[in-house]
């Protein structure tokens, strides 16, 4: 992937904006329909691909004009920016996946003062009086995840032996990431011995998640077990993960989170051994009809709204590759 530079990311998801403000979104009777705006993580991350398409199509059935921004590769500053110029435009809502940091805190903070009903997905942010946050308990996703990876220990006969184990996350700083995190290694405490010899940040970035995973395990071919966040360095076929593959097939254990067609495949080829997916395109598609639903008829939703986790193992791989489509993004 080559990366642009901040100036062309900037026209890029400016365009975007523009483009995808659908012909359909005429205004009844003179009046001006409502403008709701999207911002995922990164539009450089396939995973979002789901709630784009989900919301799109609910936005046509509700008759509401639709906006996808994002920095091409996540950048907090950059995503803040876009906020911001959101709150100059006036637009009626926001939903954002965002990480729980300071800056975020008082943008979203400033569009509520302002009227613009704002909503999180994916990525919350608890403390910053947004309206509701929509998404998996990211915590009881890491307890399923750790609790998967205690029995695939357990069939191997490796519970009673010490683990050197990697994470690898996305931002320190981002909520929903430490949550999965604590729930992992609180899923693990005591049932198994891991040893976790280091936590590495990708910067939610796809092409960087790639090189450090590749890079880790070839200078690192002892760590036995490896925890993944998110789904971010699974896009890529196996023989684009060349040490990767050489240390699963050397007998090493990866679980993660984030389930979709690519990593399925990985899957299927023995490099992961088990995924738990999250309902992107619900996050999508209900997140706007209740921001909707908010701003047109007064209808507050719950604070959190969640949505469901899906399991893949050797049990049900074939079944999910079958339903999964590929993005076809390479």
């Amino acid at each position: 992937m080559r990366r642009n530079s901040p100036a062309v990311q900037t026209a890029v998801c400016l365009l975007l904006a523009f483009l995808l403000v659908p012909a359909w979104a005429v205004p009844a009777r003179g009046e001006e329909p409502l403008t709701i705006a999207f911002l995922p993580r990164a539009l450089g991350n396939p995973i979002f691909l789901d709630a784009f398409e989900a919301a799109q199509k609910k936005a046509h059935e509700l008759g509401v004009r639709l906006e996808w921004v994002a920095p091409f590769d996540f950048d907090s500053a950059m995503q803040v920016e876009m906020i911001e110029n959101l709150i100059r435009r006036g637009v009626d809502g926001i939903i954002a996946s965002v990480n729980d940091e300071e800056a975020v805190q008082k943008v979203i903070q400033k569009a509520m003062d302002q009227g613009i009903a704002v909503a999180t997905f994916d990525g919350d942010s608890p403390e910053s009086g947004r309206l509701f946050h929509i998404g998996i308990d990211n915590f009881r996703a890491g307890l399923a995840i750790g609790e998967a990876l205690v029995g695939v220990l357990q069939e191997r006969g490796l519970a009673e032996d010490e683990l050197n184990t990697m994470i690898m996350t996305g931002y320190r700083e981002a909520f929903h990431h430490e949550e999965r995190i604590r729930g992992f290694l609180e899923a693990t405490d005591g049932q198994v011995n891991l040893n976790v010899v280091d936590i590495i940040e990708n910067e939610d970035t796809v092409e960087k998640a790639i090189i450090l995973l590749e890079d880790y395990v070839g200078r690192n071919p002892e760590v036995e077990v490896i925890f993944f966040v998110g789904g971010w360095p699974f896009y890529v076929p196996s023989e684009a993960l060349p040490n990767f593959q050489r240390w699963a097939k050397e007998g090493g254990i990866a679980v993660g989170i984030d389930l979709f067609y690519d990593a399925l495949l990985l899957q299927k080829e023995g490099l992961i051994q088990y995924l738990i997916g999250q309902d992107i395109a619900s996050m999508g598609a209900v997140g706007l009809e209740l921001l909707v639903n908010y701003i047109r008829y007064g209808e507050v939703p719950p604070a959190f709204v969640e949505t469901g986790l899906q399991h893949a193992n050797e049990s049900n791989l074939d079944r999910l590759l079958e339903i999964h489509k590929p993005w076809l993004v390479k």
